[in-house]
């Protein structure tokens, strides 16, 4: 219902409105949300709008989200003071517990363990009556998960409220180091060697604890104590990660010169460099590509150190280090795009029948501008949540046109634009699974260039490299439809950045064949290197992916591969 949205977005007259036609107050959208919730929880909803809604008889305690949350706990998840206040007079009950046990004092820990609404937040909610010692099914309690978080102002303002100090599982040296000063910690020792290796609820020791606070003071004596400076806490972390993920340079820089092991890996086989590019501490980031940290390693999930990066500092500082930019995630390339997404697709239902199809291109290029392919791209919604909106989810026999996909090549132009060409959506089996050949031409800001192909001109293309030289961007390599493969073939285009026209390329010589997911660099004057990847063959009549294990020289010049010796 349009009561539920007005409502997210604070349009107070909207709701109004609503109200007058008699919407239930209390009415419920997919997500199990009430008006009250969302008016709860949404930073464009001030306390006027629950007011609104309080008077209109909305149920203060009424469950959302299966049962999971209620709009008391969304208000206090979303820091705002005066929105609990206001529930709270309003009858809200401050001990709402899900069925998995968790509290509002357990949730806030989570949705503000970054913030400085925490503590104040602790402090009122305490005020109200909320019990600081509940335990969830898993075993969280607001001491333990707000200690996890290293939020030890949080668990000093829980402790000064009654909290079990138990939950922690703290040593006297573990508080002296959360909580306390040098000179305490110095006054517990000699503790011995037990000391230095008993561990917290989540295996840190007071070495590791050191390193959450980011006291290099008390660090450099626990280590001089016998702290082992390649100790781990519960998910394989040493000190050295624990400093990289929570952004400390100067804590970092002292244990590199103290000689902590900077591609030590966690259980999860991330290095520090990746935790502290995937948190968007670039400052960390550049301490440890200046210590030599390696920019090309892979976590357990395949993620490379650039498909982690957070923000574009990081990102700028890993290009300079020989990545490669195509290797960045979505959720980044949509920020630098200035996509703002979210849903709902502002079409109508006439503009989502009259272009939801992918099709190819008339011409050499053709520019598409369709309102629906355009709205897909801001939004960056699957093609099934276009079809929901649309009540056309039960189409099983028509792809809808989507720009959330695999395999899609990005590449920055020198003036600024950025280039994305081809992938696919979803797996082939999906009923709205293709493979495209369009390229999209993206201004900073949102504003973008639709260019469709002819098939006969640019096949559908995915998991490809796509590099620019001179002008042109090109392209090599693709996954490709079953049954459209050409075995021995390496497909290989050039993108006119001007006229955005796509010609074949010819070649000869020793080519990888029909190769994907491959890495493309420029190795001299219009010489192109191609490392890595898949190679598909056939064997017996049957396709076989084979890792390759060469590099491949394309001279541009004259179009040959070599195979580099």
């Amino acid at each position: 219902m349009d009561i539920h949205l007005f409502t997210s977005n604070g349009d107070i007259e909207a709701v109004q409105e609503e109200l007058q036609k008699s919407v239930p107050v209390d009415s419920r959208d997919e997500r199990d949300f009430t008006p009250l919730a969302y008016a709860a929880s949404s930073p464009d909803a001030d306390e006027s709008l629950l007011r609104l809604l309080l008077d209109s008889g909305a149920d203060v305690n009424a469950p959302v989200d299966q049962g999971k949350k209620s709009p008391f706990d969304l208000a206090a998840c979303s820091g705002s003071s005066g929105k609990v206040m206001l529930l709270a007079n309003a009858g809200a009950n401050v001990d709402f517990v899900s069925p998995s046990g968790y509290t509002v004092v357990v949730n806030i820990m989570y949705s503000l363990f970054d913030s400085d609404d925490l503590v104040p937040m602790i402090k009122l909610l305490v005020s109200l009556g909320a019990d600081t010692d509940t335990e969830t099914q898993y075993g969280e309690s607001p001491l333990s998960v707000s200690s996890r978080f290293g939020r030890f102002d949080a668990v000093q303002a829980l402790l000064e409220a009654g909290a079990d100090p138990s939950r922690l599982q703290w040593t006297e040296p573990m508080n002296a180091v959360a909580l306390r000063s040098i000179d305490d910690l110095k006054q517990l020792f000699p503790i011995g060697d037990s000391g230095l290796e008993q561990r917290d609820r989540w295996g840190r020791t007071p070495w590791l604890l050191a390193s959450v606070v980011g006291d290099i003071e008390k660090a450099t004596f626990l280590l001089s104590a016998g702290a082992n400076i390649e100790d781990r806490e519960r998910g394989g972390s040493t000190a050295l990660a624990i400093c990289a993920s929570r952004g400390n340079a100067e804590m970092l820089s002292w244990l590199i010169s103290s000689g902590a092991e900077i591609e030590a890996v966690d259980d999860a086989q991330n290095t520090p460099l990746m935790l502290a590019a995937q948190e968007g501490h670039d400052g960390c980031v550049r301490v440890l590509l200046d210590a030599g940290a390696k920019t090309n390693r892979k976590n357990e999930y395949d993620d490379s150190t650039m498909s982690m990066a957070s923000t574009e500092q990081v990102m700028r500082l890993l290009i300079a280090a020989g990545e490669d930019i195509g290797e960045i995630n979505t959720e980044l390339k949509r920020i630098l795009l200035g996509l703002e997404g979210g849903k709902p697709l502002n079409i109508s239902e006439a503009e989502y029948r009259l272009g939801c199809r992918p099709r190819y291109g008339k011409s050499n290029p053709e520019v598409i501008d369709v309102a629906f392919w355009h709205e897909m791209v801001r939004c960056g919604i699957s093609a099934y949540e276009a079809k929901s909106q649309f009540g056309d989810e039960d189409n099983m026999a028509e792809a809808t046109w989507c720009f959330s996909r695999y395999g899609v090549s990005f590449t920055e132009l020198p003036n600024g634009r950025f280039v994305q060409i081809g992938g696919e959506h979803e797996d082939f089996y999906d009923p709205d699974f293709c493979i495209y050949n369009d390229v999209l031409i993206h201004e900073r800001g949102g504003q973008i260039q639709i260019m469709g192909y002819p098939k006969e001109v640019f096949p559908p293309t995915d998991f490809h490299s796509a590099t620019f030289i001179d002008g042109f961007i090109y392209i090599v390599g693709s996954l490709g439809y079953h049954g459209e493969r050409k075995f021995g073939t390496t497909l290989v285009y050039r993108l006119n950045c001007e006229t955005w026209a796509i010609e074949s390329i010819p070649t000869t010589g020793a080519s990888p064949g029909w190769i994907h997911d491959h890495k493309a660099m420029l190795q001299e004057p219009h010489v192109l290197s191609i490392s890595g990847g898949k190679v598909c063959i056939e064997t017996n009549g049957h396709e076989e992916l084979v890792e390759n294990s060469e590099i491949y020289l394309l001279n541009l010049t004259c179009g040959e591969w070599t195979r580099k010796t």
